[in-house]
């Protein structure tokens, strides 16, 4: 397994610099393609005049829809010269698709071999709507969500994986696998859980020397009262120094699978360690 396309979010949010610098560093290192997809903003409502009360007069609304074109046009350009300038010299792909529903951005993710976007809130902020969760939800691969308070400029060196023995779980390590086994450690958790089996230990450390994992250790962390991701985040970021924390995501509701689980949701909005997900 390997990876050879590499999909990032660009943009010109504070966090941007860092995603495409995350993104050239793995494209360098697994000699992998490189592209960036833009999300345009939808233009705020009022611009557009629908529903509201007083609505200003139609040359009005043209001259904000028209300098809310061009602002987007120049952030657009802003962020292809921010990404090239990562890839240093490296030839990149590029995309500027439809930002106010995340079903173009899991279109496109679909036929990557990873993507790398912001956590919350940057991705659902001033009229583009793509969250992390909900496209890692639905694009059927790894994604690895960035967040605001991370100063990360690469990822993968160092992981912990968080594992309790489900499906979503297995998934996740499965996807992460070609990260996994270049990573210089690897750690495992396994915070109590039913689900997981009472070898966990044995059985996670196995399958990861079996690939070729280098420095792998296994442990298992009581909740003593704790949130799980409570427990995940002080050990990554305090015992372990994690810079990747590899996790299934887990969707709780049958008709819409965006509703997440406890400990998806408080990691997302916790960690300020990159994630990488997979459902």
């Amino acid at each position: 397994m390997s990876v050879k396309q590499i999909l990032v979010q660009a943009g010109v949010d504070q966090g941007a610099k860092r995603r495409v610098q995350i993104a050239a560093d793995l494209a360098a290192r697994f000699e992998a393609e490189i592209s960036g997809v833009f999300l345009s903003p939808a233009a705020p409502s009022m611009y557009l005049g629908a529903g509201i009360e007083g609505t200003p007069p139609a040359a009005v609304l043209q001259d904000l829809t028209d300098a809310h074109s061009r602002t987007v046009l120049a952030n657009a350009r802003a962020a292809k010269v921010t990404l090239e300038g990562a890839a240093r010299g490296k030839a990149v792909g590029w995309r500027e698709i439809d930002g106010a529903s995340p079903n173009e951005l899991i279109e496109a993710a679909r036929t990557a071999d990873l993507l790398i976007m912001p956590g919350p809130p940057e991705n659902t902020r001033e009229g583009v709507f793509a969250p992390a969760d909900t496209v890692a939800l639905a694009a059927g691969g790894p994604v690895i969500a960035v967040p605001d308070t991370s100063s990360a400029t690469s990822v993968g060196r160092n992981i912990l994986v968080a594992w309790n023995g489900s499906r979503e779980s297995a998934r996740a390590l499965r996807d992460a696998l070609p990260l996994l086994t270049r990573a210089d450690q690897v750690a495992g958790v396994i915070v109590d859980h039913p689900a997981a089996a009472r070898d966990g230990e044995q059985s996670l450390e196995a399958f990861l020397r079996r690939h070729g994992c280098r420095s792998v250790s296994v442990q298992r962390l009581p909740e003593g009262g704790r949130p799980a991701s409570e427990v995940i985040l002080q050990h990554a970021a305090h015992v372990v120094h994690a810079d990747l924390i590899v996790m299934g995501l887990y969707g709780h509701s049958r008709f819409r699978e965006f509703i997440l689980g406890g400990v998806s949701r408080e990691m997302l909005d916790d960690s300020p360690i990159p994630l990488l997900f997979s459902h």
